[in-house]
């Protein structure tokens, strides 16, 4: 029985009596009836009648007589002398088996010549060995109980003793499929059962034996033909095609998402049609909702039905389809797919038309996703945007909802997560900006230059200082005659003591201006920094508040408070320039100010020694001069903190000898402290990346991990300016000697060597490479300030590691996606796409095993598509019928062409479906033994 849809799950019981049994509990004339309807009414679509130790003939035929809809296989179950109280086995035959032969076989066979203790139901019992040689003669497939159930093969064989479990590993072999009595016994099967042999199919039966009491512990699904080819499959994906339980995985998806599954796809000639008596296309297919695998030779329209599909499913990928292009099917003038329309119907029963000929569907939202061959092969090519777009989009499916806050993509979720370390980041390189203009203070200092500057300026100091002495004015003595003038001296003596006051006030006021410059000073830049802050505070405190706002807490408790001394400060700003300009006023105030009345005091002194006699004139000339010369003495020694003096310059020459250099130490310490804390910052990067892709990475490992070249994923620190090497150049002059002073050329294959040898995935490595590139300055403090003018920029740009950055990279066996074939970079794509996407709606994938190997296409494409088949409907186009084989396909639509009528047929049906068979076969250009190793190969 073919269906054309393929592999679908029904509900089957393998292990049914009726009242032919010796011991069934209901004999009445309607036993059949009540029984059909039992069958019925739970479901049943397929059935193994296994009365004890009899094969019915009359009784199967009333069976099917009754219930035509439902399978019944011939079955009889028998008692072994395995085991202490003797094994109960089942053999299930085929349904089209001649019953009257198969009856008259085991009558002969099994009761008459094979039996032992035949004399009564209760006692009479086979060989396990007779057992299997009927089976095998007439093909029948054998069960045993397992589990925990009466009389099963592991309560009558127990693992006591080395030569029972040598018992139960022979039985084993035998049996095709095991029967459990209760669901709970499924998880303990390894241990008990598949320990020494290969795994076997787990079914659990009614074991019906009153029709009035047909009441399975769970259902049996099976997901095959109902004919014995498809329950012969069973054997070769045993967990694929038997489920127990209440509804299977994919008919609990079909069900719960009718509008994700395609139902049926037709084609026909439009109301247009002028191609003659024998359209292309004339099908009405039913698609299964697993897995679909178009196969055929070239040329036989396996790509137009991907076309179609995607066509109706308004694929955002249809400009890459090889059917219908504008040089092909659609290719003017004819335009053959103007003759034809199209019709989808969903499993929700929502249909959808167009024409061949009808243009992509203008819209954002695509149905299903449709991978045509040439689009893979642009995707791989393009791994940089379109290749890293893709496999974004799957890994950010994986992060909870409630993990992304207001994220739409992985670049948004990243930022997101990141926004605490770019602030660390950001204060960071504010402070290494400081410090670095400490440190070219401290490195002008330490030229050879500046130091003989300062010594030859003490030098130059000190021999003005030796010549100002040897200018000392000569004494004059003071006259004896104006010595006795006691008026003259009063007055003067009181004008001196005026003039000393009002220049010592003079002084005191300029001492005060000088302080109110440096208050005004440092305050604006302290009120500068303020309003930065303020401004960064006003932008978190409404970042607070809506986020209070979002999620209705109490907004009394989410107020951010500061309290800000800028209005003060401006406050006082603008009181010393005030005071400042008064104090200016009070010395420079015209006939007022201090400057004047000192200016009227010189003149009054002038006129009274004016007065006086040529003797008292001279001694007055020396004491002004005197005055004068000691004033500048004091002014060439000077102090330390003053520029341009002695005591200065010696103060900065012993600062150079004894001081600079353990400063300058320090300096470069505290640099490569910050250093490191920044790329420790970056580093927090990693945990970012890893957090997210570690789901991903693990269902990875989970799918593919016992494989080689397996799909990892790696975050690490990288060179993401590529241009790095031209940006630090550029504040090199290169026709300095020294590090990358020679020619441009050799400057930047030098700092590309450097860049080469270093990895930034090493914070030591990391700080060599900037020590490194450092030396340009470093090396040679003498030329620092001219080989590199702008200091403070290109410190800025090499120790503030902004030309760094985190990112993950997918990697195949260890290699970086730029270093795999295409083929390679495709097997990746698909897992992602198959394995990995947690997208619910169609996938159809023209030609996924191009480029690839076989060992490529049955290590990890055919586990993905086997992931994927759980989850989504898989329409699968391709010319290797191996795939279709190795992934158990629920459906197989082959396809051919007539290539005089350009007719296209498409013959559909399951893989055990004999025909199906022979045109699988057909297109491997093999046999069907050919066929059958595959499949034991790769299943």
């Amino acid at each position: 029985m073919g269906n054309c849809k393929g592999s679908e799950w029904n509900r089957w019981d393998l292990h049914v009596h009726t009242a032919s049994s010796y011991d069934y509990k209901y004999k009445g004339p309607d036993a059949d009836e009540l029984l059909c309807t039992a069958l019925r009414s739970n479901g049943i679509k397929a059935a193994a009648i296994t009365d004890h130790f009899l094969i019915d003939k009359q009784r199967i035929e009333s069976l099917r007589s009754k219930a035509p809809d439902i399978v019944f296989f011939p079955g009889v179950e028998l008692r072994t002398d395995k085991g202490a109280n003797n094994l109960h086995v089942i053999l299930i035959f085929s349904d089209q088996s001649d019953l009257d032969d198969l009856s008259n076989d085991f009558d002969a066979i099994m009761i008459r010549s094979k039996a032992k203790a035949p004399d009564s139901k209760e006692t009479i019992y086979w060989s396990f060995e007779d057992i299997v040689e009927f089976a095998k003669a007439h093909n029948a497939l054998l069960t045993i109980h397992a589990g925990h159930k009466t009389n099963g093969i592991d309560k009558e064989i127990s693992n006591a003793l080395p030569v029972k479990e040598a018992i139960k590993e022979d039985i084993a072999e035998s049996v095709d499929f095991f029967e459990v009595g209760q669901k709970r016994d499924i998880d303990d099967y390894d241990e008990h059962v598949f320990k020494f042999i290969k795994r076997k199919p787990l079914v659990m039966c009614s074991d019906c034996h009153d029709p009035n009491q047909y009441n399975p512990k769970e259902a049996l699904w099976i997901k095959a033909d109902r004919t014995f080819a498809g329950l012969r499959q069973c054997l070769y994906q045993p967990k694929e095609r038997v489920y127990i339980g209440v509804i299977p995985p994919m008919l609990d998806r079909l069900q719960k998402d009718k509008q994700a599954n395609i139902e049926k796809i037709a084609v026909a000639p439009s109301e247009h049609f002028t191609g003659g008596t024998k359209p292309w296309f004339d099908i009405s297919l039913p698609l299964n909702p697993g897995m679909v695998v178009v196969i055929g030779n070239k040329g036989s329209g396996k790509s137009a039905f991907s076309d179609i599909v995607g066509l109706l499913c308004k694929c955002h990928t249809m400009q890459y389809a090889s059917f219908l292009n504008p040089t092909r099917f659609r290719k003017p003038p004819k335009n053959f797919a103007n003759d034809y329309e199209a019709t989808i119907t969903w499993a929700d029963g929502v249909t959808r038309s167009a024409l061949l000929s009808d243009a992509e569907a203008g819209t954002t939202v695509e149905d299903a996703q449709y991978l045509p061959q040439k689009y893979i092969e642009e995707v791989c090519n393009d791994i940089e945007k379109v290749f890293q777009r893709e496999i974004d989009q799957v890994i950010f499916s994986y992060v909870d909802r409630s993990e992304r806050g207001d994220a739409h993509n992985l670049y948004e979720l990243v930022q997101q997560r990141a926004r605490p370390i770019e602030s660390s980041i950001e204060a960071g390189q504010a402070a290494l900006k400081e410090l670095n203009g400490q440190i070219i203070r401290l490195e002008t200092k330490k030229a050879t230059s500046y130091k003989t500057a300062i010594a030859d300026d003490l030098n130059k100091s000190k021999e003005t200082l030796s010549r100002h002495d040897k200018s000392k004015p000569a004494e004059v003595k003071q006259p004896a005659a104006k010595d006795a003038d006691m008026e003259y001296q009063t007055k003067l003596a009181e004008i001196n003591q005026r003039i000393q006051g009002k220049r010592q006030e003079i002084d005191d006021i300029n001492a005060e201006i000088t302080n109110k410059n440096t208050f005004i000073n440092e305050a604006n830049a302290l009120i500068g920094q303020i309003r930065l802050f303020e401004t960064r505070f006003s932008e978190v405190s409404d970042a607070v508040a809506d986020f209070a706002k979002q999620y209705g807490l109490d907004a009394t408790e989410c107020t951010v408070t500061a309290v800000s001394p800028r209005e003060y400060l401006e406050g006082l700003v603008i009181q010393a320039l005030e005071d400042k300009e008064a104090l200016q006023d009070r010395i420079n105030a015209p006939e007022i100010g201090l400057a004047a009345e000192l200016q009227e005091l010189e003149r009054q002194k002038g006129e009274l020694i004016s007065s006086a006699d040529n003797e008292e004139k001279r001694y007055q000339k020396y004491l002004s001069d005197l005055e004068e010369w000691n004033r500048k003495r004091t002014e060439i020694i000077g102090a330390a903190d003053i520029d341009d003096t002695l005591d200065y310059y010696q103060s900065e020459l012993d600062y150079l000898t004894d001081r600079l250099e353990g400063e300058y130490s320090q300096a470069l310490a505290k640099r490569d402290e910050l250093v490191q804390q920044l790329y420790r910052d970056k580093y927090r990067l990693v945990d970012i990346y890893q957090g997210i892709y570690t789901p991903v990475q693990d269902e990875i490992t989970r799918l593919l991990g016992s494989f080689e070249d397996s799909i990892s994923f790696q975050a690490e620190m990288f060179m993401k300016n590529t241009n790095i090497a031209n940006d630090t150049l550029r504040y090199i002059d290169q026709r300095f000697k020294g590090k990358f002073g020679r020619s441009v050329g050799d400057g930047y294959r030098e700092f590309e060597q450097i860049v080469r040898s270093t990895d930034f995935n090493d914070v030591d490595s990391v700080l060599s490479f900037v020590h490194q590139i450092a030396k340009a300055t470093t090396e040679d403090f003498d030329i620092a300030g001219q080989k590199v003018v702008n200091r403070q920029g290109f410190y800025d740009l090499i120790f503030g590691l902004d030309y760094i950055d985190v990112n993950f990279k997918l990697k195949m066996g260890g290699r970086d996606l730029t270093e795999l074939s295409p083929g390679e970079r495709g097997i990746v794509l698909l897992i992602f796409y198959l394995a990995l996407s947690k997208e619910s709606k169609p996938i159809i994938i023209d030609q996924p095993e191009d480029n690839l190997d076989n060992q490529s296409v049955f290590s990890k494409l055919v586990p993905c598509i086997c992931r994927a088949k759980q989850r989504r409907q898989v329409i699968v186009v391709t010319h290797n019928p191996n795939i279709a084989v190795a992934c158990d396909a629920e459906q197989i639509i082959y396809c051919e062409m007539n290539k005089e009528t350009y007719q296209i047929q498409y013959h559909s049906g399951s893989i055990e479906n004999p025909e199906i068979r022979d045109h699988i076969v057909d297109v491997l250009e093999g046999t069907m033994p050919a066929f059958d190793l595959r499949r034991q190969k790769y299943n």
